[in-house]
């Protein structure tokens, strides 16, 4: 949503929120909490403008909360298909709040969530339990897709595919369009503002 780490002459990662501003110029960035320097003499910031970051040390981060408490990892622990189902299978909350639900997936949010719900083809309101395996299976190849071309673009959202969601999803416009054609309508789900294509998902 906001925030993230940076090092002294590199462009920061350009975040959906931040519209078409640009990152203020000089060093360190602008709502900086963290600065961290190197023996080497590198730098390394967080900044992070709504404070919603936490950053903790631990000894054995994996084993302790609240790292132990997150659910498979979105991009490289993503489970296989039948433990994948079996865990949906036990969900009876809509599945784009099991998505969003970090102790289940982590590293989804809220875009990325519509985001693959609208490419599987799914219903955002429905329950988990009552998706059908095959639709199960295409949630979790779209989670695996969806996330691993966020990180091949470093979150560029102008790098995302074109005929992505995303790019059409901000704002809440009453006749909000996908690049192809399709109308887009906002509901909440989960406590969160959710876009989806009635037309595309079922």
């Amino acid at each position: 949503m906001t925030g993230g780490f940076h090092v002294p002459g590199r462009k920061g990662v350009k975040l959906q929120s931040s519209g078409e501003r640009q990152p203020s110029p000089g060093w360190p960035p602008r709502f900086a909490k963290l600065r961290l320097t190197f023996d080497d003499g590198g730098e390394l910031v967080f900044a992070d403008a709504r404070r919603l970051g936490r950053v903790r040390l631990r000894h054995d981060p994996a084993a302790e909360p609240p790292i132990s408490l997150l659910g498979f990892d979105a991009l490289v622990g993503i489970p296989s298909v039948r433990a994948f189902v079996e865990l949906m299978r036990g969900r009876s909350a809509p599945i784009k709040a099991v998505l969003l639900d970090q102790s289940v997936a982590a590293g989804v949010g809220n875009w990325i969530a519509d985001e693959v719900l609208y490419q599987a083809g799914v219903d955002p309101r429905r329950r988990a339990s009552s998706l059908t395996d095959a639709e199960l299976r295409r949630v979790r190849v779209r989670i695996r897709s969806v996330v691993a071309t966020a990180v091949r673009y470093d979150s560029d959202g102008d790098r995302f595919p074109r005929r992505w969601l995303f790019h059409d999803r901000w704002g809440k416009k009453a006749l909000a369009m996908t690049s192809r054609g399709e109308s887009i309508r906002y509901c909440t789900v989960g406590g969160r503002t959710t876009a989806w294509v009635p037309t595309v998902q079922r």
